[in-house]
This record gives structure tokens, sequence and C-alpha cells, in this order.
């Protein structure tokens, strides 16, 4: 048994470990000219939309992955955001930072959310049409934007996988949830926004429905780790998020 203990001890470290050596890859690239991240609009049937994509190395057919803000949007932590996607990118999937807010911004989350929902659905349509796309796309979703994924998921059946950073149901959508695609839920316990116990009952409820779900929950860990990637939580929930999207996105 301490074997076992100080070998899983060892994988968790290796990791981490390369986790920061993706995070420095993607950081040397980003510094030459251009790789900093493309600032486009994607079309959906509303309107189009902001991204800030970062395409993977390479001419291969490939996955893509949506990555959907929280409440305050990706501008207040823009600089770890893009050391995310562009890590996101390193490992051969094209990551998107997607600006779903409209005009009338994040204030109206519940009243906007069914629309951002599908609009999700039309950026995730769009990606699956390009000539580099392997037809799999996954999001990635930060507390507001891990439940829009929640919702997103049930309105399109054909998008592959999601990672819901603290996030939960998709509580402001009127349909029934009737599946979700693999699911990879990571929660602090510590969470005094948006309580760990919605986390659980996500995975509950996931698995009920005959869905694979992965659930990570950080001890001691506070709402908002997933995008400081300098911490030891923050690394270990992207190499879950990396080898999680890589497995359910290249079958």
């Amino acid at each position: 048994m301490i074997a076992r203990a100080v070998t899983r001890q060892l994988a968790q470290l290796f990791s981490i470990l390369l986790i920061f050596g993706l995070l420095a890859t993607a950081r040397a690239a980003d510094t030459a000219p251009g790789s900093a991240g493309l600032d486009m609009a994607l079309p959906a049937g509303e309107r189009a939309v902001k991204v800030i994509a970062f395409r993977a190395a390479g001419d291969a057919p490939r996955p893509a992955a949506l990555i959907l803000h929280g409440a305050g949007g990706f501008d207040r932590r823009i600089s770890a955001y893009r050391a995310y996607a562009a890590a996101v990118a390193t490992a051969g999937i094209d990551a998107y930072l997607v600006y779903y807010y409209s005009a009338a911004g994040g204030g109206v989350f519940k009243t906007r959310y069914p629309a951002w929902a599908r609009l999700v659905g039309d950026l995730a349509e769009h990606l699956r049409s390009e000539k580099a796309s392997n037809g799999k796309v996954g999001l990635i979703g930060f507390s507001n934007g891990g439940i829009l994924a929640t919702g997103a998921v049930v309105l399109d059946p054909k998008i592959n996988a999601a990672v819901v950073y603290y996030g939960t149901e998709p509580w402001p959508l009127k349909d029934t949830v009737r599946r979700y695609p693999p699911l990879l839920i990571l929660h602090g316990d510590a969470d005094a926004v948006i309580a760990v116990e919605a986390g659980l009952q996500l995975a509950e409820n996931a698995r009920a429905l005959g869905t694979s779900v992965d659930l990570v929950v950080y001890p001691d860990e506070v709402h908002g780790f997933g995008s400081n990637l300098e911490s030891k939580n923050g690394a270990d929930a992207l190499a879950r998020t990396l080898s999680f999207l890589k497995k359910e996105l290249a079958k």
C-alpha cells in the first residue's frame, strides 16, 4: 500500500511538472510575433461572437475547445486566461476564449442564458465544420461559464465533453436534462460563491443519467482557483483538464 501511495504521489507530481513545462512552452511561444492569440469573430445564429483563438501546431485534423468565462469576464485576468488557452493549444487542441456576453453584459444571466447556450452550440457547430477539425468539440467553463457549459451540452448533444470549474446544473433552462457528455467537475470545498454541494449534485445527477463523470474536490480551495496556474491546485486542475479532453476528443 505504501508503494502504491508513493506511485500516486509521483504521478501527481509528474502531472504538475508537465503542466509547468507546457506553460513555459506556451509563454515562450506567446512572445513570438502573431502567436499571442488571434482576435476574431465566429458566426452564430444570433450574432457574430468575439473570440481570441489559439491554434494548435501543425495541419493535422484536431479537436477544439471553447473556453467560457465567469461573471467578471476574461479581461480582469486576461494574461492568466491567455496562458491557459495557450497551454490547451500546446496540448494539440485549438482553444477559443469566448466573449459570450452581449451588449447587455452579464447582469442578465438568467434571462439571457438560453440564448447564450444556443450561441455556444452554434460556435461548436461552426468549428466542427472547419477543415482543420477532427469533428470533436469540448467546453471548458469557469463559474457562470461552467453553468453555461452544462446548458449548452443539453441543447447540443454533438458537444463531446465538458469541463466544469465550480459550476452547477443548468438551472436557468426549462428543458429537462436527459443526458450529458462525459464531464470533468472541479470544485473547491471552501468555495463561498458556488458551494461545493452544487458540484456534488451535478455529479450525482449526471451519473444517474449514465454519464461518465470525473469529480475532483480540492480541500480548503476557494472560488476562482482555476485561472491561477501558478498555484498547485490550478496547475493540477489544468493537467486533469488536458488529460480528460485529449482522451475524450481524440476518440
